[in-house]
C-alpha cells in the first residue's frame, strides 16, 4: 500500500531555528543512548547509533541532520563518553572510529534522498533512501577498519575477512532498523509537521 511522502507546506516543515536546535540536540541524545545498547560481537560492537543516524536526516533534512552528527563525533573526541567504548581524541585510533565518521554523511544521504523520495508514492523510494544511507556507514567504515587492522594492530588480513569483521554480522540489524525506521518516519514527520 503506498503513501505520500509530501507533507503540507513541503519538505521544509521546520522553520523555527529553536525547534531545529533542540532537534539536533535530541537526536544528539539519542544516538548518544544509542552507542550503550550495543551487542559486542568483536571489534565492532552492535550498535543502536545507526537506527538514530537514519532517523536525523528524515526529521532534520540533510544540512542540520548532518551538523547534529558531526556535533556528535566532535563532542565525542573532546572526551564525551557518549561513544559505544567511551570517548576522547584517541578515538580516532579506534576500528569503529570510521563508522563514526560515516555518521554526517549518512544523515544527508537520507535527508537528500527524502526530498527525492517524497515527490513519488510509496514505501520502496522511502526503502531505498534507507539503504542508501546505511549502505555510506558502510562505505566509509569498512575501508576504516582494514586500514586500522593493518596499520594500527600490524594484522595482515584480506579484505574478505575485514567484510566478514566489519560488515556481515550487521545486516540482519540494519535490514531490522530500515524496516522499523520506514515505518516511524513517516508518522514522525507527519507529527513535527503538525507542530510547526
Amino acid at each position: 500500500m503506498g503513501f505520500s511522502y509530501r507533507l503540507p507546506g513541503g519538505y521544509c516543515f521546520m522553520r523555527s531555528r529553536t525547534r531545529t536546535l533542540v532537534l539536533m540536540s535530541l537526536t544528539i541524545a539519542l544516538t548518544s543512548a544509542g552507542a550503550y545498547i550495543r551487542i559486542p560481537i568483536g571489534p565492532v560492537p552492535i550498535t543502536l547509533q545507526t537506527f538514530f543516524v537514519l532517523i536525523s536526516g528524515a526529521v532534520l533534512g540533510p544540512g542540520p541532520g548532518a551538523m547534529a552528527m558531526a556535533t556528535y563525533i566532535v563532542l565525542g573526541l573532546a572526551g564525551l563518553p557518549i561513544f559505544s567504548s567511551g570517548g576522547g581524541p584517541q578515538y580516532i585510533f579506534a576500528p569503529t572510529f570510521g563508522f563514526l565518521l560515516s555518521f554526517p554523511v549518512a544523515s544527508a544521504i537520507v535527508g537528500y534522498g527524502l526530498k527525492w523520495a517524497e515527490r513519488k508514492e510509496g514505501r520502496i523510494r522511502l526503502v531505498t533512501v534507507l539503504f542508501l544511507g546505511t549502505g555510506s556507514i558502510y562505505l566509509v567504515g569498512v575501508p576504516y577498519l582494514a586500514g586500522y587492522l593493518r596499520w594500527i594492530q600490524q594484522k595482515e588480513v584480506g579484505l574478505g575477512s575485514v567484510f566478514v569483521m566489519g560488515m556481515v554480522p550487521f545486516l540482519p540489524g540494519d535490514l531490522a532498523k530500515i524496516a522499523i525506521a520506514s515505518w516511524v518516519i513517516p508518522p514522525l514527520r507527519r507529527i513535527l509537521e503538525q507542530m510547526r
